[in-house]
């Protein structure tokens, strides 16, 4: 078993790429601002705001100017974007609001448009990366040719990665006939948010799904582990943190339901180690 990293390690690894990233972007260390960026009410009440404070002290240490920021905060002068009257060259952003939809995002908008400042996630990355349809392309073999995976490839896709369909009018008819092995969740949801279970799916919800609003895809149970906590059983995942074809940290989820994530006590962040 190998033991988690110790934190100073760790504090190493995020400013490392931290910095990797802004040095490939700019060419060098920009000399502006680095900002954590969330969203008003996650900076007030969410579980995560003090690990926000966290990343802008270790940033700190490594003689970078870091604050955390709502989005409202930040102002453009038409020229460069502004926290509190300083110059912001770099964005880690935290927010939910993925697309920037919101009026208080008018003016990350219209820096991000100049190329001159970097943020990620971004619309784009969150648009292309996170696109749930991308696993279709995974679990099925149809694109193999195309997409130039080898056989032994998808030898490991398929052991790993669930089977997957995009919600399509051609594909209805199967999808309602097999519901019972599927659950279906929005292209681009997140935390829980949007899933439909097989009690909620039937050919006529199923028909709508593929011909106007939100797209989804159908995809194949994956039995979680589970264990007990003070005699309550959770629900586990993985996390694998990775970054640029290499891995740095894993981690673990335990929640309260089988098919919904509920991180509330005893579940949560769980200890992870891995076996070599």
């Amino acid at each position: 078993m190998t033991p988690p990293s110790p934190v100073s390690l760790v504090k190493q690894h995020m400013g490392d790429l931290v910095e990797r990233e802004a040095e490939v972007f700019f060419g060098r260390c920009p000399d502006g601002l680095f900002v954590v960026l969330d969203d008003s009410t996650s900076l007030q009440r969410g579980k995560f705001r003090s690990e926000l404070e966290l990343l802008c002290d270790l940033l700190r240490r490594r003689r970078l100017r870091s604050e955390v920021a709502a989005p409202a905060e930040l102002c453009w002068d038409g020229t460069n974007l502004l926290l509190r009257g300083q110059a912001v060259s770099f964005i880690v952003n935290r927010s939910t609001d993925f697309f920037w939809q919101a009026a208080d995002f008018a003016a990350l908008r219209r820096a991000y448009e100049t190329g001159g400042i970097y943020v990620a996630p971004n619309p784009f990355t969150y648009a292309t990366r996170s696109d749930k349809r991308l696993l279709e392309w995974l679990a099925l073999p149809h694109w193999d040719d195309e997409l130039g995976i080898e056989p032994a490839e998808r030898e490991v896709l398929r052991d790993h990665v669930p089977e997957t369909h995009l919600v399509r009018t051609e594909n209805v008819e199967e999808l309602a006939r097999r519901k019972q092995e599927f659950i279906f969740k929005p292209l681009h949801g997140f935390a829980g948010r949007g899933l439909l279970d097989s009690a909620a799916i039937g050919r006529a919800r199923l028909r709508r799904l593929a011909t106007r609003g939100e797209r989804y895809i159908a995809q194949r149970w994956a039995p979680k582990s589970s264990f007990q906590i003070g005699g309550a059983t959770v629900w586990t995942d993985l996390r694998v943190w990775a970054y640029r074809g290499e891995i740095f940290q894993l981690s673990g989820r335990a929640s309260r339901r089988p098919d919904r994530l509920d991180l509330a006590p005893p579940g949560g962040w769980v200890p992870t180690f891995a076996s070599l």
